[in-house]
């Protein structure tokens, strides 16, 4: 039977998204309508292979995606609202996840949970799905008996957080695009078009130009030398791969990273918007600064952040204020450091905080559309170039021919 996802109002106006199995999609429409909830939008879930849904290929693959993670925390947040208790929410969920190894952790997690285990230890046995924040945020929830509440904030965190990840992709795919079509009309016009002008040249006798010697040794690298190209490359991939695996490597290049020009930037402010995102929705839940910093400094992925964050933490238990250990420290822009003295001021560090992630959101939008209006002309440029400075490489002898043709009579 066909399944949909659907993203549908209710009586009240709210959003809810999930999935429901149904013959056709007007028995779908028929099924929501049934339900009190109206769909805005609904459509099958696409096949892949023999048959088999996206759904089943994560079985293969282990793997949950953040968009069935965010439906799963928002549908979790509504049951529990609704009145359902979190064994019989996470017993209906386990039925209602189209992915089945998803399906299989969220009903384990319910035996644990029905066999004595807390909440968080429950969950924390698949980190590799569940992120620390969302664990953090889990045993907030259970002990305040705020469970569907704090629920709601990680999933409007987690939407955020995969939009603006979605953005980053977008803003590169085009780029990505041009460069591999590019890539690959170049290998093609070396290995394959080049070897055939130059045959024809040599048996002219045409003696040929520097520009034709440089594409011709490039191109005799690529057919008779790939073998040593690729193995450069997976020494160089291997290589980096280890210093990262290292403490001190992983913290340089990371530092690195920030320093790149436009790419740094965008990094940065992508690794800070998440951190005061976080930072203020674990506030918001009533842990303390201390475990609040410590849990959300992960978020920033970057292990040079996450060093000044827990430099950041010594100094408040010390006694000092976070907005004065902020400003002591370059890396974190100055607007940071007046935004949280307001909110320490005043006592509302936490909205502040989320305040500023909303500003640095726009702010990031802004650089990804100017970084993609300076790149693709550049790209096109310097590629222009390539692909120029080869046919001329390949045609430039041909001016040459007569002379040579007449020497031959």
């Amino acid at each position: 039977m066909p399944s949909y996802v659907y993203i549908a109002k209710d009586e009240n106006g709210k959003k809810i998204k999930g999935f429901l199995e149904a013959k056709s999609i007007s028995e779908a429409h028929t099924i929501l309508e049934n339900r009190g909830i109206y769909p805005i939008k609904l459509k099958e879930t696409r096949k892949s292979g023999k048959g088999k849904s996206l759904f089943d290929i994560n079985i293969l693959t282990r793997k949950v995606k953040s968009e069935e993670l965010i439906i799963f925390t928002e549908q979790f947040a509504t049951l529990i609202n609704s009145g359902l208790s979190i064994l019989e929410s996470l017993d209906g969920l386990s039925e209602q996840t189209e992915n089945k190894y998803f399906s299989q952790i969220i009903q384990k997690i319910k035996n644990d949970i029905e066999s004595g285990t807390s909440i968080k230890s429950a969950f924390s046995k698949y980190s590799n799905i569940f992120p620390p924040i969302y664990l953090s945020l889990l045993e907030v929830g259970e002990r305040s008996g705020t469970l569907d509440s704090v629920l709601q904030g990680i999933a409007k965190y987690l939407e955020r957080d995969d939009e603006i990840r979605k953005r980053i992709s977008s803003a590169f795919a085009y780029p990505k695009f041009v460069v591999s079509v590019v890539t690959a009309v170049v290998i093609f016009l070396l290995v394959y078009v080049l070897p055939k002008f130059v045959s024809i040249y040599n048996q002219a006798g045409q003696k040929l130009p520097t520009p034709t010697i440089i594409v011709l040794q490039l191109s005799h690298y690529l057919t008779y030398d790939y073998i040593q190209i690729t193995l450069f490359f997976v020494i160089v991939y291997a290589a980096y791969k280890i210093i990262y695996a290292n403490k001190r490597g992983k913290y340089l290049l990371d530092k690195w990273k920030l320093k790149i020009p436009l790419f740094g930037d965008i990094s940065k402010i992508t690794a800070l918007s998440r951190f005061v995102h976080s930072l203020s929705l674990i506030l918001r839940s009533g842990i303390d600064i201390i475990t609040a910093l410590e849990t959300a400094s992960k978020v920033t992925a970057n292990s040079y952040l996450i060093k000044e964050l827990e430099s950041v933490k010594s100094d408040i238990e010390k006694g000092g204020s976070f907005s004065l250990s902020l400003r002591e420290r370059k890396v974190f822009p100055k607007i940071m450091s007046q935004m949280a003295a307001v909110g320490e001021k005043s006592g509302r560090l936490d909205t502040l905080l989320d305040k500023l992630g909303d500003l640095w959101d726009r702010n990031l939008d802004h650089k990804i559309k100017n970084m993609t209006a300076k790149m693709e002309p550049t790209m096109i440029v310097i590629l222009g170039i390539i692909v120029g400075f080869i046919a001329l490489a390949m045609y430039l002898p041909m001016f040459g021919l007569p002379g040579a043709y007449r020497k031959t009579l």
